[in-house]
């Protein structure tokens, strides 16, 4: 059955569309092809980023390349070079994605430079900014090309940032709530068991955010899933190379 549009005005969107000025969290990123719904004739390259923000989905595109610079890898999670160009530029609009993450406080120690999973539940404020290309005259009555940038990193995907904590010193772990631990992991349990194949850690928290009744709250159940020593430290299944089995 298709899925009907709401009609009533407590349930408009604000805006035109463009979401900016806001605190979300990145719930799935991955490579892929798009020609931006028809407006060009060849598909491009892509980074597809799902912001959480309030328990809504709201999805961004960015530029990657040209046609045939790159193309995704088979897990969407990297990309493959095509041609002898074989790096992004900063003037690509994930290249100033990445740019304004580590500016805000990404830890560029912490960037994988093969893999962008690492920033599923990264949580920060994001700003839509005017991007000035040289060279490129505006048409008459043309909206100003933007791009949505991280302005400030509010949580690390699975940790809080540093220097949130009150008072000196490292402090003691935090304690894990015993029912959570194990209601969650009856919850990924059933996402291994309706996948019928290991799954990436990425993967599975980008099906988590989508997961309408997590146990206790959103919040601290994804921070728990993101927690490799929690995923390592259960029977249910193995973690091994950020991939999720079931146990023999």
């Amino acid at each position: 059955m298709a899925e009907k549009v709401n009609l009533r005005p407590d349930g408009f969107a604000e805006g035109g569309g463009l979401i900016d000025d806001f605190d979300g969290v990145i719930s799935d990123i991955r490579f892929t092809m798009t020609d931006y719904g028809g407006s060009i004739q060849e598909k491009i390259p892509c980074a597809r980023v799902v912001f959480d923000i309030d328990g809504e989905e709201d999805v961004s595109l960015y530029s990657v390349g040209g046609k045939g610079d790159f193309a995704p890898d088979d897990t969407g999670m990297g990309l493959i070079v095509l041609k002898s160009k074989g790096t992004l530029t900063k003037k690509s609009k994930f290249g100033m994605l990445l740019g304004s993450i580590v500016k805000a406080g990404f830890p560029l120690n912490q960037m994988d430079a093969e893999n962008i999973g690492y920033l599923v539940g990264l949580k920060g404020h994001f700003l839509r900014k005017v991007v000035e290309y040289k060279g490129l005259a505006k048409k008459k009555d043309e909206r100003e090309p933007t791009v949505l940038l991280c302005t400030k990193v509010l949580e690390l995907p699975g940790e809080a940032v540093k220097g949130k904590r009150k008072g000196k010193g490292k402090g003691k772990a935090a304690v894990v709530d015993s029912g959570l631990a194990d209601a969650l992991a009856m919850t990924i349990l059933g996402l291994l068991a309706d996948s019928d194949d290991p799954i990436a850690k990425t993967d599975m928290l980008s099906s988590l955010f989508k997961v309408p009744n997590l146990p206790g709250d959103k919040k601290s159940a994804i921070k728990l899933a993101q927690n490799d020593e929690y995923l390592s430290g259960r029977d249910e299944w193995t973690l091994e190379d950020g991939i999720l089995k079931m146990a023999d």
